[in-house]
């Protein structure tokens, strides 16, 4: 492949894989940039059956079918019914089978480098990678995260206080053992200030051989992290978890609180911004897996569509109120009118929603 391209994507995630796959299918050169790939998360890797149903995911890649959840705030516990279900997914073989499936198009060059360098040179971008390439593309999407690099060059970060924490484990263990500790099709999810004081949540997601749990919130990674721990061998229901063997993740996700930082563009003449680097993400739960996908495909859609501002029009039609509503309400969700919001999810059978997008 020449080290020309009509458009350069950093991040190989949902977001940039959905969209390469969308401009790859068109035969656009695509030259897509992740050194990480593929990787786990402490992401629980639950998915709505809408993601499963517009982009047409195998049922192989479905851990488990989700139709419960049991939920513990204010020392209230509540198990509620998902209809239509939701599903678990393994974020590091999820993320895999997105960017095989776009890499099916021989018009898209994937590049497992760093990009150390973006420079602006008339109208195209050079990025320089940590292997010393040096690739000219004509638009460039930054689809890397919540810490987006891209970002940084073709607008400002994300600023710090809309940044939050999330610490997870992997443990992986038998089905066997799963079936007999945990209740079937059933994740849970816990509240108590014990843990976390600040706002956030703790989670517990069984999957097939292995069960994802993790804490997001305001507090600093070391800080989460010892508070998961000592979830784990504290709480009743994180004890079932305390001898398994695991590995440890942390990670950054975007969590808005004031509905005004939606009117930042996510595209310019030459550019744009997807998934997390975008700030889109389910600001209640921190979930932004559909998105992340979403988005990514209606910035391709922009572009073959002859004008990549074309995606501020299109993802506002199609989840900006989603965003907003969150922003506007994450702060009383977990604030002194929380419990009054908890009630009202909870009976309302709305609460699943907040733990997928």
């Amino acid at each position: 492949m020449p080290d020309d391209f009509e458009v350069g994507i950093v991040g190989a995630g949902p977001a940039g894989s959905c969209c390469a796959q969308v401009l790859g299918e068109a035969g656009v050169r695509v030259a897509l940039f992740d050194h990480s790939h593929p990787r786990e998360k402490p992401c629980g890797g639950l998915i709505e059956n809408r993601v499963v149903n517009e982009f047409d995911i195998p049922r192989e890649l479905l851990e488990n079918q989700v139709k419960w959840i049991l939920a513990e705030r204010f020392k209230f516990r509540a198990k509620l019914f998902f209809k239509p279900p939701m599903f678990l997914v393994s974020r590091k073989d999820y993320d895999y089978y997105l960017l095989q499936r776009a890499l099916e198009n021989k018009s898209i060059a994937f590049f497992g480098e760093k990009v150390t360098k973006v420079m602006k040179e008339g109208k195209s971008w050079t990025l320089k990678t940590s292997k010393d390439r040096h690739v000219k593309v004509k638009s460039l999407i930054g689809a890397d995260g919540s810490p987006s690099f891209i970002r940084r060059h073709v607008s400002s970060p994300i600023p710090s206080r809309f940044v939050f924490s999330t610490v997870g484990y992997n443990f992986a263990c038998s089905n066997d053992y799963i079936e007999r500790s945990f209740a079937r099709n059933t994740i849970e999810a816990y509240f108590p200030r014990k843990y976390v004081k600040k706002g956030g949540y703790l989670w517990i997601f069984p999957k097939r051989n292995s069960v994802n749990v993790g804490i997001g919130g305001v507090e600093a990674g070391k800080k989460l992290r010892q508070s998961l721990e000592e979830f784990i061998y504290s709480h009743p229901a994180g004890k079932r978890l305390k001898h398994l063997e695991g590995h440890l993740y942390a990670h950054t996700v975007p969590t808005i609180w004031m509905d005004d930082f939606y009117n930042l563009p996510c595209a310019g003449d030459d550019w744009a911004l997807i998934g997390d680097a975008a700030g889109h993400v389910n600001s209640i739960a921190g979930a932004g897996i559909y998105y992340a996908m979403k988005g990514g495909t209606l910035c391709g859609s922009a572009l073959l569509d002859g004008d990549i501002h074309l995606f501020e029009k299109y993802w506002r039609e199609e989840y900006g109120d989603e965003l907003v509503h969150g922003a506007k309400t994450v702060l009383k969700f977990y604030g002194s009118p929380g419990f009054l919001l908890w009630l009202q999810y909870a009976f309302g059978n709305y609460l699943g929603r907040l733990f997928s997008g």
